[in-house]
């Protein structure tokens, strides 16, 4: 018995931590959710707390996750090394093709981070900039990263996301991000011009055969990378959306059967 309640007491610390990071930060409302007493919500809190796993604001009362979570998150490029691996070689050939910027992007609670990327060559260029986080509801990765998520995930999500504009053309509406997000379940792919930034344009794939949702993008000037030139690179960079997907699929074989 001493055995079984350790282990059922770190499923629903990771149960927190899961609603901490979709956005669910009060007691009441993690009781709700996880469907546990307030008082045993409350204790777990106060455990994690202790080892700075969980903060708590002390104006608010609410909970968020704490510097260690942070800390650990700091470090994603060793964490997710055969992700970068496995796409780096697709990634320098979307850039030569396209001569635009290739992105790898995952989701960390309510934003998207960026896990590697391969520069354009040319003179004027967008990028995402290698472990920046942005808001997920922006841009064609974010759509993407949300579609590949359960749907009960996906709304607790968007309920506790707070659409805030960043770039002329940033959704705001929530019907709006919802219909967009059903709309690349079914095509497979997201599109995006001016929403983090004036000008630019992007296109995202899912990877499949991961740990987490993961998006493949190609990004670029809105003037140079437009809707009529991605939709002629579109087959291309689903292969190469493909070819990562079924590299994951191979190094995972591999390592289970060692």
């Amino acid at each position: 018995m001493p055995e079984y309640r350790t282990v059922n007491s770190i499923l629903k610390g990771l149960d927190i931590f899961k609603s901490l990071s979709n956005g669910t930060d009060r007691i009441s409302d993690l009781s709700k959710e996880l469907h546990l007493s307030k008082s045993t919500v409350h204790r777990l809190l106060k455990t994690l707390e202790i080892s700075k796993l969980v903060m708590q604001d002390p104006m608010t009362h609410r909970y968020y996750l704490g510097p260690l979570i942070h800390d650990l998150a700091s470090k994603p490029f060793i964490a997710h090394s055969r992700l970068i691996f496995s796409a780096w070689n697709e990634m320098e050939y979307l850039r030569d093709l396209t001569r635009e910027t290739a992105v790898l992007h995952i989701r960390v609670g309510l934003d998207r981070l960026c896990l590697e990327e391969v520069q354009s060559p040319e003179n004027v260029k967008y990028t995402a900039g290698k472990g920046s986080l942005t808001p997920i509801y922006i841009g064609s990765a974010g759509k993407v990263l949300l579609s590949e998520l359960q749907e009960d995930e996906l709304q607790r999500i968007l309920k506790n996301l707070h659409l805030i504009p960043v770039g002329p053309h940033t959704i705001t509406e929530k019907k709006t991000l919802s219909k967009e997000v059903g709309k690349v379940k079914k095509q497979g792919y997201a599109t995006s011009f001016g929403e983090r930034e004036p000008g630019s344009a992007s296109i995202s794939f899912p990877i499949k055969n991961y740990i987490c949702p993961v998006a493949l993008s190609v990004l670029g000037p809105d003037n140079r990378f437009s809707g009529k030139v991605m939709m002629g690179l579109l087959d291309k960079i689903r292969e190469s959306a493909i070819r990562i997907s079924k590299n994951l699929a191979e190094t995972k074989q591999k390592g289970e059967s060692r």
